[in-house]
């Protein structure tokens, strides 16, 4: 048995030594094909786009030991058990505790953002239309969303364009303007409603990977994010968050039946949804392996048609939104077509994109600040902010969770002249997970001590970046 696995070490290492080998090829062949291809670079541009891959790749080949271990169930991380005083009542008041606080937290920032309407933009409307002036703000997504809700998609200009819009959250819209009558309350409620769920599941999933304390900072963290102030604006975000985060916590516990709905469901919710494939097959791996090596060496055909259809099932959201475009246009993938006619949208690397916002940062400081600081600076904090938490977090966190950061990343800021970073950035739960693993301490005073000093720092930044974040947005800055 020892010399078995004393075997099985240097085979592992070598997997590692291979993994971290192909990744570095692979990066500077990618980098190598990006500066031939480009048809303008400058140095700056080059630089940050240098800088992002390395970064990446840095945090990829930070993962890979702990990648092999997990895939290989040589790491057998157990479900955290709630614990004696945290039975079902507990539990319970536990959760009605997160979701007042939630609760409170986006009340406070629906009334800043009325209290800055009113000092800076001086605007004296009554307090339903000012809110609505706030939050259905026309350069955004919401007014396709609210558009969609009211009239489904539509084949004639311009609302055609609103195709590239996922039809879930317009659908939930939708059936609660029976109740209210008006699709922006309706978008409001519903938007608070998954907020305060979704803060209770990310709580669950936290509790499991890392104890109380960092479960309170993960919410924390979530909602004091700057960009989290479009959890209350009529888009799909919040949705998108608490669909996500059920997904992977249902997928932690095993569920995979469940984890697949939650999946589908998300992927119907927002495109990048599918992404939610990478975490399902990363613990769908790890499970054949342990349940193979407990039967005897051979994986029970029960257990493979499950997970195989699980990952079906997980596809259909996907599906359903490809099978509404072949149905209105004819075309599976219409929607591509129209985000890159309209949005100038489509698939690029995403240091590329990093070059494309420092260069547009570097031109529009001189002819238009505002754009400088609303749109390219907060992109480029938040990308260059992920991969340093991505690279940090690499060598500890959960590997379906590192593994759905990277693959979440790398498409998302890999959209062509990407102006939503922020946005799409904060609905990755992995962040705030990894950031309150970060900012956890060990048993002893002095660690526990630095780590609430940690915790600190970063609720300070956040909540300051918030705040600034939203009266950039109510005084109508590029903020998307």
């Amino acid at each position: 048995m020892e010399n078995s696995e004393k075997t099985k070490q240097p085979a592992a290492q070598r997997a590692v030594w291979i993994i971290q080998l192909v990744l570095g090829v692979l990066a500077l062949a990618a980098f190598g094909l990006w500066v031939y291809k480009a048809e303008s670079l400058s140095v700056l541009g080059v630089t940050g786009a240098g800088l992002s891959l390395g970064l990446f790749t840095l945090a990829l080949m930070l993962a890979a030991p702990k990648a092999v271990r997990f895939l290989s169930a040589a790491d057998e991380d157990p479900v955290r058990a709630l614990g004696v005083r945290s039975g079902r009542s507990s539990g319970f008041s536990q959760g009605l505790r997160v979701v007042f606080a939630v609760l409170g937290a986006r009340v406070l920032v629906v009334v800043l953002a009325y209290v800055f309407a009113r000092v800076f933009r001086n605007y004296h409307g009554s307090i339903f239309a000012t809110l609505e002036s706030i939050w259905l703000k026309l350069d955004t997504d919401a007014p396709h969303y609210i558009g969609i809700a009211e009239n489904w998609y539509s084949t004639e200009e311009p609302a055609m364009y609103a195709l590239v819009f996922l039809p879930l959250f317009p659908l939930m819209i939708r059936g609660l303007n029976f109740i209210f009558g008006n699709s922006f309350v309706s978008a409001m409620v519903l938007n608070t409603v998954c907020s305060c769920a979704g803060a209770v599941v990310i709580h669950r999933l936290a509790f499991i990977e890392m104890g109380r304390r960092p479960a309170k900072l993960t919410v924390l963290f979530t909602f004091a994010l700057p960009a989290a102030i479009f959890y209350i604006a009529p888009m799909s975000e919040a949705l998108f968050l608490l669909l996500a985060a059920s997904m992977l916590l249902t997928l932690r516990r095993n569920k995979f039946w469940l984890a697949a709905i939650f999946g589908a469901l998300a992927s119907f919710t927002r495109s990048v949804g599918i992404i939610l494939i990478v975490p399902f097959i990363a613990e769908a791996a790890a499970y054949a392996v342990r349940r193979a090596r407990s039967s005897g060496g051979k994986l029970p055909a029960g257990v493979a048609v499950k997970l195989a259809a699980c990952a079906v099932i997980l596809c259909l959201g996907s599906f359903a939104y490809l099978l509404i475009n072949k149905l209105l246009w004819g075309d599976w993938f219409k929607f591509m077509e129209f985000q890159r006619d309209n949005w100038y949208q489509g698939f690029g690397p995403f240091f590329g994109t990093v070059s494309m916002q420092l260069d547009q940062l570097v031109s529009s400081f001189g002819s238009s600040p505002e754009t400088a600081l609303g749109l390219w600076l907060p992109n480029l904090l938040f990308i260059f902010g992920a991969l340093a938490v991505l690279v940090f977090s690499a060598r500890t966190m959960r590997t379906p969770y590192t593994l759905y950061f990277a693959a979440y990343f790398a498409v998302t800021c890999g959209a062509t002249w990407l102006l939503s970073a922020p946005r799409y950035l904060t609905a990755l739960i992995c962040i705030p997970l990894a950031l309150a693993h970060l900012c956890e301490g060990d048993v002893n005073g002095v660690a526990t001590a630095r780590a609430k000093a940690k915790a600190s720092v970063v609720t300070v930044l956040f909540l300051v970046g918030q705040a600034l974040y939203l009266i950039m947005y109510v005084m109508e800055y590029e903020i998307y």
